[in-house]
């Protein structure tokens, strides 16, 4: 192998280490006691604390652009959405009233936030607005217990968890205001959906071959196939800038997983859960 050749790889290693680093991840920790809002770099380092409240922030979802990350918290007696800066800075509370609010979402313009309310029905609809607050608008009315809606990028299709009887599933509901289609079966659970950034695939976890272990499925439920194998208990797992590599949540710690080759290097082990990616 020539030197020409061997620079070139050494490059090439170097950018994808640069890309990983460049990296920011968002997820709620309860190693203080409740649960806050952290960031941390795409290695795991510079963990820094954004919240400090005695009641619970969980959620962080990052908007597109990387300056913003919207929670919810029930630091004023019952489940809203908030936004604050990347550094903790600029809080501001996007709901208030009757109802919970929860499972924030950005859509990929960033133009709006979608969530779940119960105002309008005790068992909750995916309602969307303006990332200030304003323009509230409801986007399903049925009878299902819905949680963590995703927007597709083309704005056409939510992706929902729904439980039903206690059993969770996944469904794709067209808008406007459409019937929801099943993604998953109801012999086991599927959950924690997460979107590609191309909103072609879907990530989620299943029980459906036992442990909790993350799976994969073109956004229309087909082609569905297991991403990990290890047999530990896998939740929240999260798309990175990387192809074939994401972040996955277990035993109260966040890891990069390369699917490939199934290595896996942790970031965090002191209670962390429900990781967000953004290449910044």
């Amino acid at each position: 192998m020539n030197n020409a050749v061997i620079l070139l790889l050494a490059s090439a290693a170097i950018a994808g280490c640069a890309r990983e680093q460049s990296g920011a991840i968002a997820f709620q920790s309860n190693r203080d006691g409740n649960f806050e809002i952290y960031t941390m770099d795409g290695t795991g380092g510079a963990p820094t604390r954004l919240t400090e409240n005695p009641s619970n922030d969980i959620a962080p979802t990052w908007s597109p652009d990387g300056t913003r990350i919207a929670f919810a918290s029930d630091r004023d007696g019952t489940w809203d959405i908030y936004t604050m800066g990347t550094d903790g800075s600029g809080l501001r509370q996007l709901t208030q009233g009757a109802g919970a609010n929860t499972a924030p979402s950005w859509t990929a313009s960033g133009e709006r936030i979608v969530f779940i309310s119960t105002r309008d029905a005790v068992h909750g609809d995916v309602y969307a607005m303006n990332p200030d607050g304003s323009n509230t608008v409801r986007l399903t009315a049925d009878s299902l217990v819905k949680d963590t809606p995703l927007m597709t990028p083309d704005g056409k299709t939510l992706v929902v968890t729904v439980n039903t009887r206690g059993r969770l599933s996944l469904g794709a509901i067209a808008l406007p205001a459409g019937t929801c289609q099943p993604l998953t079966g109801n012999d086991h659970d599927s959950f924690a959906p997460a979107l590609s950034p191309r909103g072609s695939e879907i990530m989620f976890v299943s029980d459906r071959d036992g442990s909790l272990q993350i799976y994969a499925m073109d956004v229309d439920g087909q082609h569905t196939r297991r991403l990990t194998t290890d047999g530990v208990d896998e939740r929240f797992p999260a798309y990175t800038a990387t192809p074939g590599v994401i972040l996955v949540a277990k035993k109260g710690g966040i890891s990069l997983l390369t699917l490939e080759t199934g290595k896996e290097r942790v970031l965090s082990y002191r209670g962390d859960y429900a990781p967000s990616w953004h290449t910044r």
